[in-house]
């Protein structure tokens, strides 16, 4: 079975996880190039040298990291009122999203088959619970999310970590993360001037962490597995 293939049959993960609409502007269709690392297609060989336990826990993990790239392509994608200046800099970041979505699923082809089916609605709460109107708070709450997503990933991104046998997965996560901790920074960015003090985003950044480390308990051994529960 092709790449392709696997991809169309992979009913747990949709092109369109947790949103109605994949992408939030028309402007997204140009697209920005991301590094190498993150856009060269991944093959069956890619994952092969892999134990079969740690590509399991690896696919289990994927849904998530899919609802969540969707939910930060309509975070930076569809906020641009008071940050006209940063218009440019928020729509190359929801266009990251967009490329790193792709990726994942492309990793997911080439994975087994998730071993749980994720709660989408349950997912699409917790997402859409970070789309609030209150800019200050709905920059803060990303800035917080892709902060948990970057320490997720930290472990999943060190050459000598538990994908080493990946290299190519590896080199892709690394690119995912590097971008992610950019974001970061724009988000905080974005939520000072709307107002968020340095006291507020840290009481985010708390209450998004404790959140998403109760809707990641259903894949917490696979997670643990990879060295990336959240502490």
């Amino acid at each position: 079975m092709t790449t392709q293939e696997r991809m169309a049959s992979l009913p747990s993960l949709p092109a369109r996880q947790c949103f109605a609409r994949a992408r939030p502007a028309r402007q997204l269709e140009e697209r920005q190039a991301l590094p190498v690392a993150a856009t060269a297609q991944l093959t069956p060989d890619s994952v092969a040298q892999l134990p079969r336990q740690t590509a399991q826990a690896l696919a289990d993990t994927l849904p998530f990291l899919l609802c969540g790239e969707e939910s930060a392509v309509h975070a930076f994608g569809r906020r641009w009122k008071g940050q006209s200046h940063r218009r440019a800099v928020l729509q190359a970041i929801a266009s990251d999203e967009l490329r790193h979505a792709e990726w994942l699923q492309g990793l997911a082809a080439v994975l087994p088959a998730p071993a749980w089916t994720p709660d989408t609605a349950r997912m699409s709460e917790f997402f859409g619970s970070l789309l609030t109107r209150e800019q200050a708070r709905h920059f803060g709450c990303i800035a917080a999310l892709d902060l948990s997503v970057c320490h997720i990933l930290r472990p999943l991104a060190r050459q000598d970590g538990v994908l080493a046998l990946a290299p190519e997965v590896v080199a892709g996560l690394r690119s995912i993360r590097n971008d992610e901790a950019r974001h970061v920074r724009v988000a905080r960015d974005c939520a000072l001037d709307a107002g968020l003090s340095a006291v507020e985003q840290q009481g985010l950044d708390a209450q998004v962490a404790q959140a998403l480390t109760t809707l990641l308990d259903p894949v917490r051994s696979s997670l643990s597995q990879l060295g990336a529960w959240p502490s």
